[in-house]
């Protein structure tokens, strides 16, 4: 492998493509943080802040939270970081409002946009993906299973846990965060197109194949 230099790199996919398994194989070998947007705003409502309220009433009315608050909480992380230290972000940009903001937020914390890397996969996986999927939840972790993967369940049950599904997962739940994915992402899609920053990796593979797909494109 060459010389990989400081990478700023967002991940987009459908659900089920696997993106946090996939941003944190890059991440691991790369030396990349893994910024998930979701991670850190769940973070600010467990400080309780003026700020963690407001988030959690955006939420809990099913409401996305504003792109200033958004910026907010997502520059506070960045700030910390050192400019030796890449980053890939999980969850943002999630609309092209912020998409076509991302590169002037970067540039406030000296930083720029390396790649935009899209995990293609197709409606009919993602549906038996997570459909098929379950939670293992044992005593000290929760780690997902799939009914496609025996040796997975087995290993679940030898380990005291029980098997749940995730509401989410539902079929019908499922077809409908297709759906709004599509409609909210396309755009992105295209405007980062444009730009020709979009790589599309296909997201059929394991996780490891297209970690190292992703990192074939920076070397």
């Amino acid at each position: 492998m060459g010389v990989v230099p400081v990478a700023n790199i967002v991940l987009i996919g459908p659900p089920g493509a696997g993106k946090s398994t996939v941003a944190h194989e890059v991440g691991t070998i790369l030396s990349l943080v893994v910024i998930s947007t979701g991670t850190l705003l769940r973070d600010e409502i467990a400080t309780g802040s003026l700020l963690g309220k407001q988030i959690a009433a955006a939420i809990d009315h099913g409401n996305l939270v504003t792109d200033d608050i958004m910026h907010q909480v997502l520059g506070a992380y960045i700030t910390t970081l050192p400019l030796t230290h890449g980053f890939i972000l999980d969850g943002y940009p999630r609309t092209l409002s912020q998409a076509q903001y991302l590169p002037t937020f970067l540039a406030q914390f000296s930083r720029t946009l390396t790649l935009v890397a899209l995990l293609d996969i197709s409606d009919d996986v993602v549906l038996q993906r997570l459909s098929g999927r379950r939670m293992c939840v044992t005593a000290n972790e929760t780690i997902p299973v799939h009914v496609d993967d025996p040796t997975s369940l087995a290993e679940c049950l030898t380990r005291g846990g029980t098997l749940t599904m995730r509401p989410d997962d539902a079929p019908e739940i499922v077809a409908h965060r297709i759906a709004v994915y599509h409609e909210t992402t396309q755009p992105l899609i295209a405007y980062f197109g444009q730009l020709h920053m979009l790589k599309r990796i296909d997201a059929r593979s394991p996780a490891d194949v297209v970690a190292q797909a992703i990192i074939g494109l920076l070397v």
